[in-house]
């Protein structure tokens, strides 16, 4: 099944497959599954390793 889908995308305008892309990426990062490059710059984002999972805080 996987692999027909992607035949049939090989013969779809590139505007329709655009939109499917776009559509994907709200769809994630609606949803929080995506981090995005700037808000790992401006500190946004806080990895596992700067967290003491028993209190719930910041370790630095």
């Amino acid at each position: 099944m996987n692999s027909f889908i992607r035949f049939l995308f090989r013969f779809l305008p590139d505007s329709f497959v655009e939109e499917v892309n776009a559509a994907s990426l709200d769809e994630l990062d609606n949803r929080g599954l995506i981090i995005w490059a700037d808000d790992v710059d401006s500190g946004d984002v806080i990895w596992a390793e700067e967290m003491d999972k028993d209190n719930n805080e910041l370790l630095n």
